[in-house]
């Protein structure tokens, strides 16, 4: 990236004081095909990430570039730990995660088995979420 100004990858792309900047900063973060992305295109962009984060100079990088290995990197790690979370605790599976568990909620719904099933299977998929998002700042207690 051969650029004069520095890009401050720590804060948001777009301006989050507009409604536009916050609708493109929540799609970016919650886009699903970041799901698809293979192992090493995730150790790539947080090689990327990493790299530029301690000063390194990117030459063959353009600003989209590191921008889009940002959101990569956003979307499968964890901020606090730099774990890689489980792909569906990412915040990239909600949509397509809900949108089937909801669907599934209202298609069976006409045993009491079914409706307990599913709705065991939807506090798990939000427990699992919770679990993959939590605050890497404390570690988890296990007494």
């Amino acid at each position: 990236m051969a650029s004069d100004k520095r890009i401050n990858i720590d804060e948001p792309r777009w301006d989050q004081s507009t409604y536009w900047g916050r609708a493109k900063h929540f799609f970016v973060t919650t886009n699903p095909l970041n799901l698809l992305c293979t192992s090493e295109e995730l150790d790539k962009s947080k090689d990327v990430v990493t790299r530029y984060r301690r000063g390194e100079t990117l030459t063959d990088l353009s600003e989209d570039d590191l921008w889009r290995a940002k959101s990569i990197y956003d979307s499968a790690f964890h901020p606090d730990t730099g774990e890689k979370m489980v792909l569906i605790g990412r915040m990239s599976a909600q949509v397509p995660m809900n949108m089937t568990i909801t669907g599934c909620m209202l298609t069976f719904y006409k045993s009491t088995q079914a409706v307990v099933f599913w709705q065991w299977f939807n506090q798990s998929f939000n427990a699992v979420v919770n679990y993959s998002n939590r605050s890497g700042d404390s570690p988890i207690s296990v007494s």
